[in-house]
């Protein structure tokens, strides 16, 4: 799928979402991650792309970032921490996504992620432990209301 972003990109087959938690992929992701993510569907005829992520400030094409790319075609400005999800565009008469199903695409695209920090093409730092950990303790201090515990 990374292989074929520009051409859909440039054959005004990916579509902005301005809110990236309206699927359960996206809020959770967001949940997860201490980066902003940007989402973005295709509208393609292959049922079996799957979703997946990509740092902004990733190099797509010789010298031009995803972010670069981003900001010519659609006017968005994303730092190059910026995580941009990208799903298939969902069709209304499909049931909701299986929770194995959506626990295979998250374990993939964090190994993706991850991928892209130790080969040197993700911005430093973005999923070191300690910015994991800080990003799961902002979110349970907001999920969990005085007197409850945490187990």
């Amino acid at each position: 799928m990374r292989s074929d972003l520009m051409g859909h990109i440039w054959g005004g087959r990916l579509e902005f979402c301005a809110d990236p938690c309206n699927t359960p992929l996206g809020r959770i992701l967001s949940s997860l991650l201490a980066s902003p993510i940007t989402r973005f569907t295709v509208a393609v005829e292959d049922a079996d792309l799957t979703p997946f992520a990509i740092y902004a400030g990733e190099e797509i094409i010789s010298g031009a970032s995803l972010a670069d790319v981003l900001d010519q075609e659609f006017g968005l400005d994303l730092k190059d921490d910026a995580i941009v999800l990208i799903e298939p565009c969902a069709q209304p008469t499909l049931t909701p996504t299986c929770p194995v199903q959506l626990g295979h695409h998250i374990g993939h695209i964090i190994v993706s992620l991850a991928q892209s920090e130790r080969d040197g093409t993700a911005p430093d730092g973005l999923l070191s432990a300690d910015n994991i950990a800080h990003s799961f303790h902002r979110e349970m201090l907001h999920a969990v209301t005085p007197g409850q515990h945490i187990h």
